[in-house]
């Protein structure tokens, strides 16, 4: 039987908010603090045979981020003194244990590179501007989208679909929500180009537990299987500068924004790991927005925390297929067929409107095809077009062999039946006309 992983959670959940004053206890204040307050060598940590300082910086919006940076042995002891550098705290490894709510830095001896949630929830506020950006990205799906938040921030070890956010118009909230989920998990998210993920060293991304991917269009396919892969990976080697290899946890999710709505990334027919948003324009201007999304991320939290346990028991990544199913996913993966799915479909098109408009059904076989349309073309084998009638048409040729009418004349054979109904409002009806929109 599959544990519900929010079994887990409900105490964390409960134990995050205490009641009357609101006042929030979490691990996070044990750890993100002013590095003044730390004695002289507490910013400093061995991994290993390598050394590191935890240093602090502000961030375009005001949040204080702690990050990692390789030290040198020799350069700490000309710094500091030998006993000094000798009481530096030791790791046995790195590793990656996600947790928003019970953070724990350390973990079996281990550095934990997941770090510290930057928010604490609040009781009584309002989240108006949330739920306004979050209708904006999920549309009719908003109730999907408010469990997906959900996710990210109560059960960010488990597996969640790539969200891909989509429209050829600008300045529609793709790049906003990006920089929200920013300012919600800080270091835990990086933004960058697709480009990135085919580069050698990869401790940029490889710790993070969302990985936003702007602008992205994919014909590489290389860095196509790449993402698919990530979103489902276990764990990663990850190749740092200046230090050695060392393997982690991997709990990432991917995030996507394009311009592109209809071909940013090949997406099988089968595929179930991508949920898919067109974004429209919107109905509201607020160049101010950003900084509303931040007030308000106490009161959104408390109300996260406040939403009914979420269920695994259908799908290991939360959602079914069928909920994640709408008309941008249908398109991407449309567009994703193969360039003869294509050709043949206008081919198939034409050979209704115009050549045989009183018929409703063209019986053909392999053969009849590849010698109408393909007898020069060495790439189109017997063998390919089969894949594709089948596997991308959905066609199925008879097991018994019958008289049929192909293009020219009578013929023995198992002809594949093409019907006029498949291609829809895409031709005209038999005998009649397809009237100019």
């Amino acid at each position: 039987m599959k544990l519900n992983p929010n079994n887990r959670l409900e105490k964390q959940v409960k134990g995050t908010e205490k009641q009357g004053d609101n006042k929030i206890s979490l691990e996070e204040d044990k750890y993100v603090k002013d590095p003044n307050d730390k004695g002289q060598m507490d910013n400093f940590i061995r991994v290993g045979h390598d050394y590191f300082e935890v240093i602090f910086k502000k961030d375009r919006y005001g949040i204080k981020r702690p990050e990692l940076k390789v030290r040198k042995k020799q350069e700490l002891v000309f710094d500091f003194s030998v006993t000094e550098v000798k009481s530096i705290k030791k790791y046995k490894d790195f590793t990656v244990v996600p947790d928003n709510i019970n953070y724990q830095q350390e973990v079996d001896s281990c550095y934990n590179l997941y770090y510290p949630f930057p928010h604490k929830p609040k009781a009584g506020g309002e989240w108006a501007w949330t739920k306004r950006i979050l209708e904006q990205v999920f549309g009719e799906q908003f109730d999907i989208g408010l469990r997906y938040m959900q996710a990210l921030y109560q059960c960010p070890q488990e597996i969640l679909p790539i969200l891909s956010l989509v429209s050829t118009e600008r300045s529609t909230g793709k790049t906003t929500f990006l920089n929200y989920l920013s300012i919600l998990f800080g270091n835990n998210m990086v933004i960058l180009q697709s480009s990135f993920l085919s580069r050698e060293f990869n401790s940029v991304y490889g710790h993070a537990n969302i990985i936003a991917l702007e602008e992205t269009y994919i014909d590489k396919k290389d860095i196509m299987e790449k993402i698919k892969a990530l979103s489902t990976q276990k764990a990663i080697l990850i190749n740092p500068k200046k230090t050695q290899e060392y393997l982690l946890p991997f709990y990432a999710k991917i995030v996507t924004t394009s311009n592109n709505e209809s071909d940013f990334m090949k997406v099988d027919l089968e595929e179930i790991r991508f949920f898919v948003r067109k974004l429209e324009k919107p109905k509201f201007i607020n160049y101010q927005i950003l900084k509303e999304l931040k007030a308000e991320i106490p009161a959104f939290l408390h109300h996260l925390n406040q939403l009914p346990m979420l269920q695994w028991d259908k799908s290991r990544q939360l959602f079914t297929a069928e909920e994640l199913k709408n008309d941008s996913l249908g398109l991407v993966k449309f567009e994703s067929k193969s360039w003869l799915f294509h050709e043949l479909r206008e081919l198939f098109m034409d050979e209704f409107n115009n050549k045989q408009p009183n018929e409703d059904t063209l019986l053909l076989t392999v053969k009849d095809i590849k010698e109408e349309w393909y007898s020069n073309n060495n790439r189109v084998t017997f063998k390919y077009l089969r894949k594709v009638l089948k596997e991308e048409f959905g066609f199925e040729a008879p097991k018994n062999a019958m008289r049929y009418f192909g293009f020219h004349t009578n013929k023995n054979g198992k002809p594949y039946f093409i019907e006029r109904s498949y291609f829809g409002d895409d031709v005209s009806p038999a005998g009649g006309m397809q009237i100019a929109k």
